[in-house]
Formats: structure tokens, sequence, C-alpha cells
């Protein structure tokens, strides 16, 4: 087939990159190209983790741990690393928190605020204790979309660099991608996958799925007294004031900390300011030198990314006419589903149902809403 694949990012370029070794003839198109710093898959790392609240994620996991895995083989290096996660909260929430990783059958260990430093030293206890789960760590994000580029470049995919403005079908079944320069594109079938430029092209499609995109702010840290690269993922939800915080490290660079907690909406597109927030960066500093026992920790880089967010923190796909592939809505997650969503869509685009059971993230479950109630992100360690 001849496809069009919008979006190069975290989801669309793994599987424009599966669909041409399947093949077809692909054209993928992004407005700034893999990696820029508008997306929302730019940067080193993200976390990957089996431990979710909700059970469609940890499902999803699993699945995604294996496409991972065979990523890595393809690439001949890893594209993601084994380093554990701690979860730190109040007693009532991992009580239930236990409950749902049990019934999915995946393993893990409880821990008494003393004792938390036992599987993240230097951690500084604060009352709550914490679980432990060895199924976790950093996604080597720029390793893995490098990984999906060579491959879509190997099997003869041709990349635009062109601002997608509409959708419609051809008299004669086909699609049609309008482009913001006059030209435009047509192929027997578009997948749609743009990241934070998802609303504009969702209401292009005629669907009620209202979404949000925010811009979120992390920061790398070191400490010369604190060996970082074999730390694991943390993810210390909210306490008092602050915010859920996340982190994980990133090898040879630092130790990377954010808080789930948006900077604030972004029109994509139209608002490129990325400066990060020299408040945040200062809280996300002392956090480390107070909290992670970081004592001589210095900020080494600061960046500002984006996500997208829906009502109920899961993803959108689906097809919602023929010949179009839709995936959108990755709150905050999409990266650790990366090398698994290339296989969903290209299954999906070649019309065949997916191992995946996308019956959680089917289009239709917002009908009737409206992004009034995105005002506020949905909250990291919430179940949907």
């Amino acid at each position: 087939m001849d496809l069009i694949v919008i979006g190069a990012g975290a989801w669309g370029l793994p599987a424009a990159a599966e669909l041409a070794e399947r093949g077809h003839r692909v054209t993928l198109v992004d407005r700034y190209g893999p990696g820029n710093p508008f997306s929302s898959s730019h940067g080193p790392t993200r976390i990957w983790r089996l431990a979710d609240p909700d059970p469609a994620k940890i499902r999803m996991t699993a699945a995604s741990l294996a496409a991972m895995e065979r990523l890595s083989a393809i690439a001949g290096e890893p594209v993601f690393l084994r380093r554990g996660l701690l979860w730190r909260d109040e007693a009532a929430a991992l009580d239930a928190f236990e409950l749902a990783l049990a019934a999915q059958h995946v393993a893990f260990e409880r821990l008494p605020s003393a004792r938390v430093g036992e599987r993240f030293p230097g951690l500084v206890p604060d009352g709550r204790d914490a679980l432990w789960t060895a199924e976790a760590g950093p996604v080597l994000a720029e390793a893995s979309l490098g990984a999906q580029r060579r491959r879509f470049e190997r099997a003869g995919g041709e990349l635009v660099l062109a601002h997608v403005v509409g959708l419609d079908e051809t008299p004669g079944g086909g699609q049609r991608v309008r482009l913001a320069d006059g030209r435009a594109l047509e192929a027997e079938l578009v997948v749609v996958a743009p990241g934070p430029g998802a609303p504009a092209l969702v209401a292009e499609l005629g669907l009620d799925v209202p979404l949000r995109p925010h811009l979120e702010q992390v920061v790398h840290v070191v400490d010369p007294a604190v060996p970082d690269d074999g730390l694991p993922d943390l993810i210390d939800i909210a306490a008092g004031d602050r915010p859920t915080l996340y982190a994980m490290t990133t090898p040879g660079t630092g130790y990377k900390l954010g808080l789930d907690a948006p900077l604030r909406d972004v029109v994509w597109g139209e608002d490129e300011d990325r400066e990060p927030d020299a408040a945040r960066t200062a809280f996300l500093l002392g956090y480390a030198r107070e909290a992670l026992g970081m004592r001589g920790a210095r900020v080494v880089d600061a960046k500002v990314c984006s996500w997208t967010d829906s009502p109920d923190g899961r993803f959108v796909i689906g097809s919602p006419r023929t010949g179009v592939v839709l995936a959108c809505g990755d709150s905050g997650e999409g990266f650790k589903f990366s090398a698994l969503m290339g296989l969903v869509l290209a299954d999906l685009a070649e019309g065949r149902a997916p191992e995946l059971d996308l019956e959680p993230f089917r289009l239709d479950r917002f009908s009737g809403a409206d992004a009034s109630g995105l005002e506020s992100p949905t909250s990291l360690g919430t179940a949907s």
C-alpha cells in the first residue's frame, strides 16, 4: 500500500518504520522533524514500569516490554534498562495498589518507611511506606527513536517536513493530506499520530475527543559523591504541598527529576516558548539535595517538554473512518509504549486485529464530553 504517517514522534515514527519494513510505501510527515524540541518525544530517557494502578496499562506494559526487547535485538543495542522502581505513598493507597498488582501477577515488595534506603540509597524516610518492583527502569528514548529512524530509512521510507492542515477523502476512496504550503499528498491509508498537534487534526476528522496539551519541566542533577547510573526509578506521590514527583537515571548524564504538574497549557504550533522555569528548577534541585541525599547536587540541564492529556488518562486509539488510523492522547505515558505502538498501528493499518486489547482506548468513549475537565491533568498514580 501507499501510506502516509502523520507525526514522527514516539508512536508515528515506529509505525512508519514497521510499515516500511513490511513492504509498504510510506511517507512520514512531521512539522518539525523527529526529536524536535516542540514534540512530546524529545529527550534522552523516560520511565517504563509494570507497576500501575490501571490494569489495562499493566497488561499493555507487559506487551511493550516484549516489543522493546525485539527493538533492542534489531538495533543491536539496548533501548531500555532494568533499574527497578520505588513507589512511595500513604498506607491506604499502597494497600489498594498491592491488590491491583497482585491481581495482574506483578511481583512487589512493601518496605516500611525506615527501610526505603535499602532499595534507594540516600532516600530520606518521610513516614510513608513504599512499594518496590524490579520490572521498571529508564527507556533510552533517543536510542529508541534513533533505531526506528534507521529502520525507516533502510526500508526506503520518505520523510517530509511540513505542517498538516487537513485530511480529506478522495473521490476514489483514498486519503488526501493537505499541507500548509498548498501541497497535497495522497495515499490509500493515513496513520495519524500527531502528539501535541492532535486536537486540530482530531477536530478535522469530526471526532468529539477532548484533548489538551500541557508543558512540563524536567532537570538532570549530578552529585559527585552519589553514583546515579544504578539508581532506580522513583515515584514519590504527592505529599503536603508538593505534587507527585517522578525520577529516573539517564546514564552518562545524571539523575532526571520532574513534577507531575504542568507549567502551563500550550497551543501547539503557536506557542514555541520552551524556556525552563527557574523556580521549578530550584525546587527540583532542592528535592534532590534534601530528599534524595544528594547534598552536593548541581543542575546539569533543564528542559521543557509537552504531553497531551485525555480526560481519563488513557490513550485514544482506533479507526474513525475507512482509510484512517488514529492514535493520540499520550497523557504523559506514551513513550514507554513506543515500540509496541509501532506494531499496533501497523497491524491496524493493514486491517489486522492487534494482539493488544484496544477496548479501553476506543475513540467513542468521550461522546458528549468537552475539555472543561482537563483544567487539571489526570494525575500519575490514579486508576482510570
